[in-house]
């Protein structure tokens, strides 16, 4: 599928070259980029166009705007699939175009979005897409990895600072806040925040307003914010790790995005995404993945997710000596060898009888977990039983039978 695009200037003498060109393009969809210098053009031209969109624009307001031609004028089946397709959120599987429906849906509104899944599976991607498919396209996307915002400078970091607000204050700095303003904001690992970077961050969203470091005056924000995380965020919350009503207020409107081992049919087509992507990029449109490495794409439980794949595919395809790109077959062999051995620290459990060797391992695990339990509880032993999900009198018994009732309290 092909389609026409062309950028239209202020010069009345392009106008016969144009219509020649439209006369040509044999019903291919236009999509006309109008220079923001000079918007009004020649209404004959405009209307010859499928969609309108002013330039310079960012690649990704670009992919939107020919996926959406191109699914409409030819009758695409899916809209959704070939639309994200564009921007390189590929796969057919059913876990994915039932994420990539939702994930339509959200673009559609204005709310705060929370994004969970593994590392790698595409959390800022599918952030981008929000942001450059929704109404805010034109605006600025800013992406910040809350792991890397220390307590310290946290109000700093999103608020800004006036000149002179402390020693080091030399010029008036934005922060993230401003930077995003009319825009999106999206934190990354939402879940590395601190205790003191959560009501920093709750209390800004309760009502969109902050006050940058040695201004007087509030300021009220105009921004989409986006947060994602790799980590069960519930289970923080549970484990009183991440306050639960920060957790309330950014989880508004969500999505969860499937890992590659849960997808696995996918694998295969973008593996072929990324091959003809490299292929463009280092000019060898010859080079192929050999159907033999297929197989062993597919066999591995890539915990990396689709980030592996690409990193892997992209090393391979320059390691390349001839046409065919080839997995090595060492790192195949190891991957099976890591599936069918033993856990090492098992190994000696191994030639003991069932019974026996079940217990040891049961006892190992009790004693353990009962330690780091007491350990979170700061040895408050009624504590640790409602941690455990059990009632204190059992919990004590366990404690006894591994003599551990005698815990004591750690200086925290």
């Amino acid at each position: 599928m092909e389609a026409l695009v062309l950028l239209l200037t202020e010069k009345s003498e392009c106008k016969g070259d144009i219509t020649n060109i439209l006369q040509h393009a044999h019903s291919l969809p236009v999509l006309g980029l109008f220079s923001k210098q000079y918007p009004i053009f020649d209404q004959t031209i405009i209307k010859a166009c499928s969609e309108i969109e002013s330039f310079p624009c960012v690649n990704q307001v670009l992919d939107y705007r020919l996926g959406k031609i191109i699914c409409r004028d030819f009758g695409c089946e899916d809209i959704v699939t070939n639309l994200f397709r564009r921007v390189n959120m590929v796969g057919n599987s059913p876990e994915f175009q039932h994420m990539l429906k939702r994930l339509y849906k959200i673009i559609k509104c204005d709310a705060p979005v929370f994004i969970e899944g593994e590392t790698g599976t595409g959390k800022e991607l599918a952030a981008r897409a929000i942001h450059y498919f929704g109404s805010r396209k034109d605006q600025p996307f800013i992406a910040a990895n809350c792991g890397a915002i220390p307590d310290q400078l946290v109000e700093n970091e999103l608020f800004g600072h006036e000149k002179g607000a402390y020693t080091d204050a030399t010029d008036t700095r934005e922060g993230l806040i401003s930077q995003a303003e009319s825009g999106t904001l999206f934190l990354d690992e939402i879940e590395t925040l601190s205790y003191k970077c959560q009501v920093v961050l709750l209390r800004f969203l309760e009502n969109m307003t902050y006050r940058p470091l040695g201004s007087k005056v509030a300021k009220h924000a105009n921004v989409r914010v986006i947060t994602a995380t790799n980590e069960s965020i519930t289970r923080m919350v549970e484990q009183g790790d991440f306050r639960r009503d920060l957790y309330y207020r950014i989880n508004i409107m969500n999505i969860q995005l499937p890992p590659l081992r849960k997808r696995r049919s996918d694998i295969s087509l973008l593996a072929e995404h990324f091959i003809r992507q490299f292929q463009l990029q280092y000019k060898q449109p010859d080079r192929v993945l050999h159907p033999d490495s297929m197989a062993a794409l597919k066999y591995h439980d890539w915990p990396g997710n689709v980030r592996e794949l690409e990193n892997m595919l992209h090393r391979e395809f320059l390691m390349a000596d001839g046409k065919y790109v080839s997995i090595n077959e060492l790192e195949s062999k190891k991957r099976e060898r890591r599936a069918s051995s033993v856990d090492r620290r098992l190994q000696n459990l191994m030639t003991q009888p069932m019974v026996k060797a079940k217990a040891r391992v049961v006892e190992d695990f009790e004693q353990n977990y009962l330690v780091t339990t007491l350990d979170r509880a700061k040895g408050n032993i009624s504590e640790a039983a409602r941690l455990a999900g059990k009632e204190r009198r059992s919990f004590t018994r366990l404690l006894e039978k591994y003599v551990l009732n005698n815990f004591q309290k750690k200086s925290y």
